[in-house]
C-alpha cells in the first residue's frame, strides 16, 4: 500500500504538485456545497459519522474543510494515479530534443 511519504520520495514535485492542485479543487468544490446549502449533517450521518451541534458554528469554510480532511482518504488513490501520469509525461517532456 502507497504512502504519502513513499509518493514524495518517488515523485517529488511532481506528487505536490498533483497533490496541491486536486486539494485545491476538493476544497473549492466542498465550499461550493456548503454554500449552495448541502446538509453536512446528512453526509456524514450517511457514511456512519455522527457530528456534534457545535459544527454549525464552523462557517461555510470550516464546513468545507471538514468534509475536504474527511475526504482525504478518498482524495489519495486518484492523486497517486495522477502524480505518475504527470511525472511521466513531464519526464518524455524534459528529454525531447530542444
Amino acid at each position: 500500500k502507497p504512502s504519502i511519504s513513499d509518493a514524495v520520495r518517488r515523485y517529488g514535485g511532481a506528487y505536490l504538485a498533483c497533490s496541491v492542485s486536486l486539494s485545491l479543487v476538493s476544497i473549492s468544490l466542498f465550499y461550493a456545497l456548503v454554500s449552495a446549502g448541502i446538509n453536512v449533517a446528512a453526509l456524514f450521518s450517511a457514511v456512519g459519522i455522527t457530528l456534534a451541534s457545535k459544527y454549525e458554528r464552523l462557517g461555510t469554510f470550516g464546513l468545507a474543510y471538514l468534509l475536504h480532511k474527511a475526504a482525504s482518504p478518498v482524495r489519495f488513490p486518484p492523486t497517486v494515479a495522477l502524480t505518475v501520469f504527470a511525472a511521466r509525461h513531464w519526464e518524455r517532456w524534459r528529454r525531447a530534443p530542444a
